[in-house]
């Protein structure tokens, strides 16, 4: 009896012995990952929308044709700098001129027949008040007057359309500005605009003094934007020079393009004044616009690339409780449906991996802003931690407890066995 006690505790040492040994192969050939970390730190983040556009002034005005008409004077050039008042088109009125002694003569001879009218009306007043004429002879007359009386005044109406036409083949500036396009010359017959048909547009008037940079900021982004945040533009034709803007006006309405494609995009137009002044600066310059959304002062922040999404690992009380409570379930209805209802959803969370004893170790964390490079991590980690940051390659595949070696090198990280 006691050579077989003494025969199953050296059978059980030896089976320890084995699990120890097989434990330990299984360990050294366990893969080992290449990673690139970095301590976390403090720091200042500014968060940054960027978007694209034009240079436009914040006033400009079309200078449009009212009547149609030859060009016969055009005293300004592209570029030109002009004042309010300052004659810019001249339009032959040779037409207009004689409409214009034309409603003249016709207001002549309806203000005759008025006063005609008006004198045959009070003889006829008198008679019939002494009973000395019909009435019928009466209410002739005074239908003849007021006949005459709205003659009257349709030639006084005709006559004023006439001036008016009149003064508009003299075109001034309505302001102070530079004629920054000029697509007419002297000798051309400009034409009116009609409901389908856009009229012949002489020149465009701008006023220099207020510039704006109109950009499209994706719809990703324009939830971040508001009016006064200060901005950096980069104007192409002015390299390496930044100048300070201000968001003044932020569209409504989506613009869509490649409607009904994979190529669809949805932009929102804003509008940033430029604040500081660039003596030649001209409309439809291309520029870039840097859009300080929000900023944030001696944070705990950790590269972009650090941050990736895992599933959620769910409590291993709350399982098994929910596993017995399927259980049940299915045992009273005779079917898996209680068990298929307690298996739960697995969803994704934001973390990054710590470096802890050579392993990755996953922790969810909470971020805030980012700019370009960084990202604020609000809780989740501690200061002076070790996350890991790439390679990119081996953050996709990365796991909770995987085998890691922090290496110098930049670059895509390799795997070693």
């Amino acid at each position: 009896m006691k050579k077989k006690k003494k025969i199953i505790i050296i059978l059980a040492a030896v089976i320890v012995v084995a699990i120890v040994i097989v434990a330990n192969v299984l360990k050294s050939g366990e893969k080992s990952y290449q990673v690139q970390a970095e301590k976390v730190e403090r720091g200042d983040l500014t968060s940054i929308v960027t978007a694209n556009g034009k240079i436009v002034p914040k006033t400009d005005v079309k200078i449009s044709a009212y009547v149609p008409a030859k060009i016969t004077k055009l005293p300004v050039e592209e570029g030109d700098e002009v004042k309010k008042g300052q004659l810019l088109v001249q339009l032959d009125d040779t037409e207009y001129r004689a409409a214009v002694n034309r409603s003249r003569a016709e207001l002549a001879s309806a203000k005759a027949s008025l006063e005609q009218a008006q004198l045959v009306f009070n003889r006829q007043n008198e008679l019939f008040a002494k009973k000395l004429s019909s009435e019928e002879k009466y209410d002739m007359a005074k239908t003849d007057l007021d006949l005459a009386k709205a003659r009257h005044q349709q030639a006084e109406a005709s006559l004023d359309q006439a001036k008016y036409n009149l003064s508009k083949t003299t075109m001034t500036s309505p302001m102070d500005g530079i004629v920054t396009s000029l697509n007419a010359e002297v000798g051309e017959i400009v034409m009116i605009g009609t409901m389908n048909n856009p009229g012949t547009v002489i020149m465009t008037v701008s006023d220099m003094s207020e510039i704006e940079t109109e950009v499209e900021v994706d719809e990703t982004d324009i939830a971040q934007v508001e009016l006064g945040q200060e901005t950096e533009i980069s104007i192409d034709a002015y390299p390496d020079t930044a100048f300070k803007g201000k968001v003044t006006e932020i569209g409504h309405t989506a613009r869509v393009s490649g409607l009904g494609t994979q190529d669809q995009v949805t932009n929102f137009l804003v509008k940033v004044m430029l604040i500081d002044e660039v003596p030649t600066i001209r409309p439809g310059m291309s520029a870039s616009v840097d859009i300080t959304t929000d900023s944030r002062s001696d944070v705990l922040n950790v590269p972009i690339q650090a941050v990736v999404m895992r599933e959620e690992k769910s409590d291993t009380l709350v399982s098994e409780e929910k596993e017995k409570e399927g259980a049940v379930a299915s045992t009273d209805s005779g079917s898996t449906k209680g068990e298929k209802k307690s298996k739960k959803e697995k969803k994704e969370v934001e973390g990054i991996f710590l470096v802890a004893e050579g392993r990755a170790k996953f922790v969810k964390v909470a971020t805030g802003i980012a700019d370009q490079q960084n990202i604020e991590i609000v809780s989740g980690i501690n200061e002076d931690d070790k996350v890991v940051t790439g390679s990119y390659k081996i953050l996709r595949t990365l796991k909770d407890g995987d085998k890691v070696k922090v290496t110098e090198k930049k670059g895509e990280g390799n795997e070693n066995k």
